[in-house]
């Protein structure tokens, strides 16, 4: 069984790769010689460690120190700090010594990644210092978005509300003039009469209510806002036949309509005018970089490119992977359209009958599928497989080549040169084999 890697060398590998500057440094203890913090500072190019042929100095370790974060540098200021730097860096060196004697730079994936994190290095830092040269959005240019745009930030009117729902008009009748009865509680009524058991035990409160109609209870019921919105804070109303019942219905507080003020949306505007600001920014420093390293398309070249088809083997696979019996068979026959003489247009065609007998259970289709290999390819190694399952699909045996787990997804690698044997099938709850 492969064990973990010790945590300490599992930080070491992370710095190696990104660099100890972005992590803060695990404690550990002193392996090499103590480090004496005022001789650090009398004489920064002492060799503090020799490495075979490579020297750690005083310098060296105090650069690794000044690299961290602000939040990190303090403890490793210390006496004991120092040490763990110095270990830390000792050991870096001994690994990246083997790794080199043992020609780990020299591995095409490992010169690949190298290569890619230089090009993108290069590209970032670039781009990077190129961009901050893009001002933000003066405050003149985001008072006048939030003036153009002010119905954006314009707020509906809300109300909360409660209701008590019962089953016929007259029902909500009586409870209505019970509910407009001097020091009546609302919610201890709707407690007592609201057939609405997701309400009732919390004295009918429905939330808050859009103009638009959206109950949070109820869903859409637009002609109950307009009246909720009628009767005003503090009313009650009623009664109001809904697709549920009849509602008397008490608002408790209304929210009027508002404008988000200036000072409000400012640090949303400024959001949204820098990022155009800043793709548009881009999108120049782009084409004029294309322009100056001078970059000529060739139309025709790209065009052949971008349009050559898919292998008969690729497709066949995109149409394995697809999602669902009826993409699966959409894309088994653009294998046959596309590529009718392929090496894998027998299984494609195979593989058509096959989802429809074992997934969609339209053995009339299946059959029609599996005649079809039978005539056009009749060579096929696939061909006795098709006369059994034209026998047989309808029964409850099932071929050789499918298992308890396989799906018609990944069963025509299977059946290739299997002749079928008569199995029990077993099926799950799913219907597949």
């Amino acid at each position: 069984m492969t064990q973990a890697l010790p945590s300490r060398l599992v930080a070491l590998v992370v710095a190696l790769l990104v660099g100890t500057a972005a992590l803060p440094l695990a404690a550990a203890p002193a392996k090499t010689l103590p480090v004496k913090h005022a001789a650090a500072h009398r004489d920064t190019a002492k060799v503090l460690v020799r490495v075979g042929n490579e020297a750690i100095t005083n310098a060296m370790v105090q650069e690794r120190i000044d690299a961290l974060p602000d939040q990190y540098r303090a403890q490793y200021t210390t006496p004991t700090g120092r040490q763990q730097v110095l270990d830390r860096m000792v050991e870096e060196k001994v690994w990246l010594t083997v790794a080199l004697r043992n020609g780990v730079a020299s591995r095409p994936k490992v010169r690949e990644q190298l290569e890619q994190q230089r090009r993108d290095l290069l590209i970032r830092t670039w781009i990077n210092e190129q961009m901050a040269l893009n001002p933000p959005p003066s405050d003149s240019e985001v008072r006048a978005y939030y003036e153009a745009h002010i119905n954006e930030y314009k707020t509906p009117p809300t109300a909360v509300v409660r209701h008590i729902e019962t089953r016929t008009e007259a029902d909500a009748r009586r409870v209505l003039g019970t509910a407009r009865e001097p020091k009546r509680d609302f919610a201890e009524l709707a407690q007592k009469f609201s057939t609405d058991t997701l309400t009732r035990k919390n004295g009918g409160l429905l939330g808050t209510v859009s103009r638009d109609g959206s109950f949070p209870i109820l869903g859409m019921q637009p002609a109950l806002a307009e009246s909720v919105f009628a009767l005003g804070e503090g009313k009650i109303g009623g009664p109001y036949k809904t697709d549920r019942g009849w509602h008397v219905i008490k608002v408790d507080h209304v929210e009027p309509a508002s404008t988000r003020s200036f000072d409000q949306t400012r640090a949303l505007i400024v959001r949204q005018l820098s990022g155009q600001r800043t793709q548009d920014f881009y999108r120049r420093m782009l084409e004029k970089a294309r322009h100056d390293v001078g970059v000529h398309p060739d139309s025709s070249a790209i065009r052949n490119f971008v349009s050559a088809r898919k292998t008969p083997r690729e497709m066949f696979k995109e149409a394995q992977e697809a999602s669902g019996a009826p993409a699966r068979i959409e894309g088994y026959q653009r294998v046959l359209d596309l590529w009718p003489d392929s090496d894998v247009a027998p299984q494609a065609q195979f593989m058509i009958g096959f989802v429809r007998s074992e997934e969609l259970k339209d053995y009339d289709g299946a059959e029609k599928a599996f005649r079809a290999l039978l005539q056009r390819y009749p060579k096929s190694e696939l061909g006795s497989s098709a006369h059994w399952m034209i026998d047989h699909m309808r029964t409850e045996e099932a071929p050789a080549f499918v298992t308890q787990q396989a799906d018609s997804a990944a069963s025509a690698t299977q059946m290739k040169g299997k002749e079928p044997q008569n199995e029990r099938r077993k099926t799950g709850s799913s219907g597949k084999p």
